[in-house]
Formats: structure tokens, sequence, C-alpha cells
């Protein structure tokens, strides 16, 4: 048709759909025809091929997780830059592992499953999660530093921010909640510990609450309570207690196990 590169580009575009070709590539194609090569083959090139089978490259994601893009481009055999492309279109991130307080040991493994697999034995529905009521702690200091992002321009950095005096004034806020939201929070007396001996007290007052809001929990169906393996938790003192308490279960807890604990 004795049409230039932009103006062929521009109607390939309007037959086939906007984006097939770019003019760049339609000028190195009107080279390539200039000098007699009509052959639409692709020519043998340097560099790695931009190609990847996706199932190679889970598996090498499978066999190593680990693996930087440099390492798998090495694997794969491909340019560093498909690695990247195809690690994207997967939505994988390279994040570090978390890491727990505790490796647990063989007895604690095994005990682990079977808490987890009675707890999956109960009804999973809203009348079991509505029965469940758990604590938490956490300390709050009396002073908290304020080191929200602030709005600077570009090559300026925010003023710095002394780092939280771990020695300051805080308090030990403890919290009990269900599905529908918080049922008793406290501050601990200052200087004194969380033992047995008030937790036990913490327990009747939540009891006490519990049975003026929820009586029919209490009375017919028994709250199921929800905490951790800290001393005070599973002293004999807090055994006997929660003994004397009518209505409340306990759910077991493996130890060393917040991820099982709804906070």
């Amino acid at each position: 048709k004795g049409l230039s590169a932009r103006a062929a580009a521009a109607e390939i575009c309007e037959v086939e759909g906007e984006g097939t070709i770019r003019k760049t590539a339609t000028i190195k194609w009107f080279k390539r025809f200039e000098d007699g090569d009509l052959d639409f083959e692709d020519k043998p090139r340097s560099g790695r091929p931009s190609i990847l089978d996706e199932e190679d490259l889970r598996a090498a994601l499978e066999d190593e997780p680990s693996s930087n893009t440099r390492d798998l481009t090495d694997k794969l055999g491909v340019a560093q830059r498909t690695v990247v492309n195809y690690l994207h279109k997967f939505d994988f991130v390279y994040k570090k592992p978390r890491q727990d307080p505790y490796e647990l040991t063989e007895s604690q493994a095994i005990r682990r499953i079977e808490v987890c697999r009675q707890l999956l034995d109960n009804p999973l529905n809203d009348r079991f999660w509505k029965r469940i009521v758990t604590c938490d702690e956490k300390w709050v200091f009396l002073f908290n530093r304020n080191r929200s992002r602030r709005w600077v321009p570009r090559d300026q950095n925010p003023p710095s921010v002394a780092r939280q005096d771990h020695f300051a004034k805080k308090v030990m806020l403890r919290v009990w909640w269900n599905v529908d939201g918080v049922v008793h929070f406290e501050l601990v007396p200052d200087g004194r510990a969380v033992d047995a001996e008030l937790y036990s007290e913490q327990l009747e007052r939540v009891y006490n609450i519990l049975m003026q809001h929820y009586p029919t929990l209490i009375r017919q169906e028994r709250a199921l309570l929800q905490h951790d393996n800290a001393p005070a938790h599973r002293a004999n003192l807090t055994k006997e207690k929660l003994g004397e308490l009518d209505g409340i279960e306990v759910l077991p807890h493996p130890a060393y196990s917040p991820d099982l604990a709804p906070s």
C-alpha cells in the first residue's frame, strides 16, 4: 500500500485491536523487508530466553522457597526480568519468616495437633463462636511518643523522636471480650503482678458480669473460656476458682501457641 511504518502500525491496530504492534516494531520489520529478508521466524540472538514454564518456576520455589531471583535465573536459564515478571504474575512477595520465640518439642507439637483437631470437632457456627470468652493483656505507657507518619518535602526527613523508655511509667491493661465486644477490662494495680490470686479475683468479676449480661449462656450453654498457658492461668488456685464457677468451661490450649487465641 505504500504506507509509512507509523501508518502501517495504526492500520494493523485498527484491524487487530489496540496495542497489537508498536511503531518501533513496525519500523524494525520495514527495515528487514527493505533488506530483502522476508523470513518471519525470530533470528537467533544472545542472552537468556524471556519465556518460562510456570510449572518449572513453581517447582523451583517449592524445592527452595528462599531462592532469590538471581538463584532462580541461574537454575531455570531465563532472564532475571522474566523471573521477576512471573513472580509478580503469581502475586508472590519476598518475605522474611517470622521468628518464633520457642521451637516446639516433638511432644508439644503432637499435643498442638491433638488440640487443634479437638477444637475443630466443635460445630464451627455462630452458636459456638458466641460462647467463647477470651482475654489478653498489654502494657500501656502513660505517655506515648508520637511516631505517626508526617507530610514533609521529599528531600527532607521528619524530626526524629526519642525511643520509648521501657522504664517509663506504664500500667498493665487486661481485657476480656467475646463476639459482641469487650466484656470487661481493668488496670492492674501499680506494682502488683498478675499471679494466681489476682487472676482468680478477676475471673470472679468477669463471671459476675457474664451472669448479668449473658445469663442464658452461663446457666444453659456454658461459656467457653480461652486463655493461654501463663503461670497464673494454670495454677492450682486458678483451677480451684474455675471449678467453683458453674457454667464455665476452659478450652484446651497447647503450650507456646499464641496464634490459637482470637487476639
